[in-house]
């Protein structure tokens, strides 16, 4: 009956002549692309953004690294592939290069040597990940010439090493290109950066590309409302897409709660025997060290006044409303650390199958995740149907 409902719900918002395609995100690890879980959800796209600096410096080989072969090994399998790389300027505390300079020339000959690996293998190509957050300060303000160099090497990477590659090999299909990935733009503070700005004006105003990525890691949907508003008030009609999202942000805001903060939270904690004055980040290194049953996350999860269940179908309703052709959702486990603090961020929540966290089932594979399994699936099917 619930299935029906929500169904019934989503023929009757805006934008129901768009496909919303959901799909598995594999970050910045193609290496855990697992084809034997992917067939485990009816999923159809893949997406990866590989750390480039990890080729540029030499640590990995665009010509034998395994994550790129797991990619293409995907492709080969019928997957569709949304593919990028996570620029880390901030990081290494490199300032974008100028146009023309020997860094530049060696960034993108780097990027045109992984093509040449993955580029008949991609369906979408993301031109950055999260440059608001990855880019130094002063390369998303306007400088002395009147540029913002993160928007310039944005549409140069673009001009001069991906419409150059798939020129020169016309046999291939060229991918539609995104501008993004852009996080946080609930945020006055991103609103206001001259980059974040005019990578939303290049998405609308460059013919080549087809449109924006945003990220959708927040507390609650009003997060949500505010990003979508923000970029169709630039960007109104072109397609977005999706590669992150999560409640992240809400998970943060009580990690330091007390299992025992409600009635709930005290019945649960004496159902498994932990002292009810136990912190959250206190069971959380718990489960990443030991591991716990399914039914026991789920009962902590339900035992918390602020955790919406079926928000997966909440985000769907927004991705329907303001025109998100693709999103992708994590997948396997990744960041579980096995210690906690007040100050750790809580990613380890979102996997579809949460391997760090839950115990295996009888049969010894991955536990799916009982907070969004169901829901992912419903969702998948959702968008396959459009």
């Amino acid at each position: 009956m619930i299935r029906k409902i929500f169904t019934a719900l989503i023929i009757l918002l805006p934008g129901g002549m768009y496909a919303q395609e959901i799909g598995a995100n594999f970050n910045h690890d193609p290496e855990i692309i697992d084809m034997a879980y992917l067939r485990k959800t009816p999923v159809e796209w893949i997406r990866t953004t590989p750390y480039i600096f990890e080729y540029i410096n030499g640590a990995k080989d665009p010509a034998t690294e395994p994550g790129l072969q797991q990619l293409i090994e995907a492709k080969k399998a019928g997957y569709k592939v949304a593919f990028g790389f996570r620029w880390d300027f901030r990081k290494y505390k490199l300032p974008i290069p100028a146009p023309g300079s020997a860094e530049e020339k060696k960034y993108f000959a780097t990027v045109a040597a992984i093509l040449n690996r993955v580029g008949a293998s991609i369906d979408i190509f993301k031109l950055g990940n999260e440059p608001n957050l990855e880019t130094m300060e002063e390369d998303l303000q306007v400088n002395a010439e009147g540029i913002v160099p993160l928007v310039r090497f944005t549409e140069r990477l673009l001009n001069e090493v991906v419409e150059p590659y798939y020129r020169q090999h016309p046999q291939l299909t060229r991918p539609d290109v995104y501008a993004g990935s852009l996080p946080a733009l609930f945020e006055k503070e991103q609103q206001q950066k001259p980059g974040v700005t005019g990578l939303i004006r290049l998405a609308q105003n460059n013919s080549r590309i087809k449109g924006l990525a945003i990220h959708l890691h927040i507390s609650d949907s009003l997060d949500m409302e505010k990003a979508f508003r923000f970029v169709r008030t630039i960007m109104p009609d072109k397609p977005i897409i999706v590669p992150e999202f999560s409640l992240f942000r809400l998970y943060n805001q009580h990690v330091s709660d007390e299992l025992g903060s409600s009635e709930a939270g005290i019945a649960f904690a004496r159902k498994y025997n932990y002292p009810p004055d136990m912190k959250l980040y206190e069971w959380y290194s718990k489960v990443n060290t030991e591991k716990v049953s399914a039914e026991e996350w789920e009962r902590m999860f339900a035992s918390r006044s602020w955790f919406p269940p079926h928000f997966m179908k909440t985000y769907y309703r927004y991705f329907r409303q303001y025109g998100v052709v693709l999103a992708t959702y994590g997948y396997l486990s990744q960041s579980a650390p096995a210690k906690v603090t007040p100050g750790t961020g809580i990613w380890f929540v979102n996997p579809i199958f949460p391997m760090k966290s839950l115990q295996k089932q009888a049969d010894g594979s991955y536990t799916p995740n009982p907070l969004w399994f169901n829901d992912f699936v419903d969702i998948v099917h959702y968008g396959a149907k459009k």
